[in-house]
């Protein structure tokens, strides 16, 4: 379908070279596994969309010019903001579509998410979604809330899903499917240390070391995280501080 492909190509050719990957799914891919209370009925089933995901270098290639920018203003979730501003530039290129973003963090107003990412990063081939639900033993808790973790094949966990673009007008029905590695080799050993991870230890990221990967967040990238959310911006004022007395 060269409609599809023309814009999947514009897509990956804008966002690649900024440290992010994109990956095509459609909405009923989407729909039928999510819970109803999540499902984004407003679309036909055909209809195309495209996850956005930010790899380790994004932090380098994307955020640091634009936090180093002294127009910008950082004082209000600056990496969000950022990668908003890149994805709508992206779009601007895309004039003849009706597209809908919807960013990881969207809430309705009664506080629920817009979207569930994981499933979507799941759906998509981008990243294997774990959780205890297919644990044929599960060791935890009955009532014990266990979050699941996504991996991706590359990067383990150091990669964000970042947005979902939904081209409103563009379908494909015939969109082939593709699944997401199973870095974890169907062990359910692995997938219960990974969940004990991620859930008991997160702060010290062993979680997203548990398969071999080809790159992690940058040192600098590591202690801009680390940093407490409050405390980014002061974070960020001394990052270009130092830059101006280095320039």
């Amino acid at each position: 379908m060269i409609e599809f492909n023309t814009t999947y190509a514009l897509l990956q050719n804008n966002l690649t070279e900024s440290g992010f990957e994109v990956y095509p799914f459609l909405i009923s891919w989407y729909n039928s596994v999510v819970d109803p209370l999540f499902r984004l009925s407003t679309y036909n089933d055909d209809t195309v969309a495209f996850l956005v995901v930010s790899t380790p270098s994004m932090f380098e290639k994307t955020f640091l010019p634009y936090a180093l920018d002294s127009s910008k203003d950082l004082s209000r979730d600056p990496i969000d903001c950022c990668v908003k501003e890149k994805i709508q530039s992206v779009i601007k290129k895309i004039p003849d579509y009706d597209i809908d973003v919807i960013f990881d963090y969207d809430l309705w107003p009664t506080r629920r998410p817009k979207i569930v990412m994981q499933t979507v990063g799941h759906v998509a081939g981008a990243a294997r979604f774990y959780s205890r639900q297919q644990l044929a033993n599960d060791p935890f808790p009955k009532d014990r809330n266990m979050m699941g973790v996504c991996l991706h094949p590359k990067y383990g966990g150091w990669f964000a899903l970042r947005s979902v673009l939904v081209f409103k007008t563009l379908k494909y029905p015939l969109l082939p499917r593709i699944s997401p590695i199973d870095v974890l080799n169907g062990d359910e050993s692995l997938v219960v240390d990974v969940l004990k991870r991620f859930n008991d230890c997160w702060e010290d990221n062993s979680y997203r070391n548990v398969i071999p990967v080809a790159e992690t967040y940058s040192s600098l990238q590591q202690s801009y995280f680390q940093t407490k959310p409050k405390d980014r911006l002061v974070w960020l004022e001394n990052l270009r501080q130092t830059y101006k007395e280095k320039h």
